[in-house]
């Protein structure tokens, strides 16, 4: 978005650019495992892991190929400073891309693993594939939330001392790397001739460090609070978020058939302020906004949003506190920030699960309901995406148990040490029955018979079979004096009970909450979103601990050891 806006042109090869970001969040998934290749991986994982690592820069080429097009296709531009941070991001990141190759073989990194190499690469890839964007949004997008932009001048400034500065504390760690000074050691002897080429690498850090000093000069003397009205759009972009607006959002929502309408859409600007397009008055007389379809954007219903408040502030703040909090291991400070977040999240949910009202007039003759359930609404399709997220997440753990099996057999369980088979086979039945409770509660529900009655014991009793599912397989698995600690496979069949626990707590949350609707009067066969999301959640939390089980269980009885 920066780069057509301060070259004047649109993006090339746009489609490319967003496969190739696809591409390159999928190939990530393998290529991590660069920095394990020194701990005795099997050959054939390291060609699998090393072939990973060298695919990775075919995306990350098309996408710097792409923005050097877009550059080269403008005939003439001025260079402003978040162009000076985009250009430093491209240099700094395709170095830190050729060494990413480099690591990728395997000698290579033998040779370096665990050096001031990898420091060096690690930050050329970081601090130039993040940092240095993340300063050109600073300084791009500072004009659409302050009363006036950032200076050019001190922007120069910040760009070039860090730019300069990056450079030099981090390009000598190649070398420092390469002579055998090895990361993670705090002092070394004076014999060895690091020093100069360390202190060189210090002054550095300190020139960064006088780059963001200029920045934050430029931050406390420029910014101003927009009290509704920003600085306008300064760099004649083309993208939406330059449309005239106030402190919430457009005057009416327009018809797009671009990636810069505001280019390629004349007078788009003032139509949008004069309320030419879609939900020009507030139909629901609140903050609201059009849910369209994925694919060809048709208006499907007029989602209202919520007001002010104070829950959506205190949720992040606990959120915060709760990862701060672990990261310090202070345990009692972070349980207290998660039960603030998630009351807080709760209350913020009960207050933007509106009734449903009749059709409203979002204008150009188009009516549209306010309220959606099921595969219609965007709440169903966010628990689909969490769902494919937990699925990652939970096939990593299996992943890890079923590597475990082949590359350390002597740790491996044989099928007469496992639990006897009565104690997976009750969790596995306590799992169906609890989520054939959950279906029962939406048959009921679907036909709005004994709502609340019924919710209020065949919820509870759902949670209680879905926690009792848990302690089945915990305590089978203490039958057998399987401990934890006492080996990696032992590690594996406890982290996989403890995944599926916490998902246990969180459904019994959201259980908890259905029914606390349930008892208020605000579930029923139309106003349904609570119910629907908890039950898909509820339904892939079951097939979750049946996979777990199958794989814990039923897959050594089958195979074996190795051993």
């Amino acid at each position: 978005m920066i780069v057509p806006a301060m070259v004047q042109r649109p993006l090339v090869g746009h489609r490319l650019i967003v496969l190739a970001l696809i591409a390159t969040g999928f190939l990530s998934f393998g290529l991590w495992v660069h920095h394990m290749f020194a701990t005795g991986i099997p050959q054939l994982s390291l060609s699998f892991f090393s072939a990973a690592s060298m695919a990775v820069a075919i995306p990350s080429g098309i996408q710097v190929f792409a923005w050097i097009a877009t550059i080269a296709a403008a005939r003439k531009f001025k260079i402003r400073t978040p162009m000076l941070f985009v250009l430093g991001f491209l240099f700094i990141f395709v170095l830190g891309g050729l060494t990413g190759v480099m690591v990728a073989v395997v000698p290579f990194n033998w040779q370096t693993h665990d050096t001031y190499f990898i420091v060096a690469h690690l930050h050329y890839v970081l601090f130039g594939g993040m940092v240095f964007p993340l300063f050109a949004a600073f300084y791009y997008w500072a004009p659409f939330v302050s009363a006036k932009p950032l200076s050019e001048r001190l922007g120069k400034w910040a760009f070039w001392l860090m730019f300069t500065g990056f450079n030099v504390a981090f390009f000598p760690m190649h070398v420092t790397g390469l002579i055998g000074m090895p990361r993670r050691v705090y002092t070394y002897p004076e014999a060895l001739g690091w020093g100069p080429l360390n202190m060189v690498s210090t002054v550095g850090a300190y020139i960064i460090a006088a780059g963001v000093l200029v920045f934050l000069l430029d931050l406390a003397r420029n910014f101003r609070p927009t009290g509704g009205n920003n600085a306008g759009n300064i760099w004649n972009a083309g993208t939406l978020e330059w449309l005239p607006n106030d402190n919430y959002g457009v005057r009416s929502i327009p018809i797009i058939t671009s990636n810069e309408p505001l280019w390629q859409q004349k007078d788009l600007s003032e139509d949008v302020a004069a309320g030419h397009y879609y939900l020009p008055g507030a139909p629901t007389g609140g903050r609201e906004t059009i849910v369209t379809s994925a694919v060809d954007a048709r208006p499907q219903y007029v989602l209202q949003m919520p007001g002010y408040g104070w829950p959506p502030l205190l949720a992040a703040a606990g959120t915060a506190g709760f990862f701060l909090s672990l990261t310090v291991k202070l345990i009692l400070p972070a349980l207290l920030f998660a039960v603030l977040a998630v009351w807080m999240m709760f209350k913020w949910v009960w207050q933007t699960d509106s009734a449903p009202t009749a059709e409203v007039d979002i204008g150009g003759g188009i009516r549209l309901p306010t309220y959606m359930s099921g595969p219609s609404s965007h709440s169903w399709w966010a628990m689909v995406v969490l769902i494919l997220v937990s699925a990652s997440i939970f096939g990593s753990m299996l992943f890890s148990y079923l590597f475990l099996w082949t590359v350390s057999p002597q740790v491996w369980s044989t099928p007469a040490r496992l639990p006897q088979l009565a104690w997976p086979l009750a969790s596995a039945a306590l799992l169906g029955a609890s989520g054939a409770c959950i279906a029962w509660a939406g048959r009921s529900l679907a036909r709005n018979l004994g709502v609340a009655r019924r919710f209020s014991w065949l919820l509870p009793l759902a949670i209680i079979l879905l926690i009792a599912s848990v302690a089945a397989e915990i305590l089978g698995q203490q039958a057998t004096g399987l401990s934890p600690r006492a080996s990696a496979y032992g590690a594996s069949v406890y982290t996989i009970a403890s995944l599926q626990g916490f998902y246990v707590v969180v459904a019994a949350m959201m259980a908890a909450y259905a029914v606390a609707r349930a008892r208020c009067g605000l579930l029923d066969a139309r106003r349904r979103n609570s119910f629907d999301n908890m039950k898909l959640f509820w339904f892939y939390t079951v097939a979750q601990g049946w996979t777990g089980l199958a794989l814990v269980h039923a897959f050594p009885r089958l195979v074996g050891s190795p051993a």
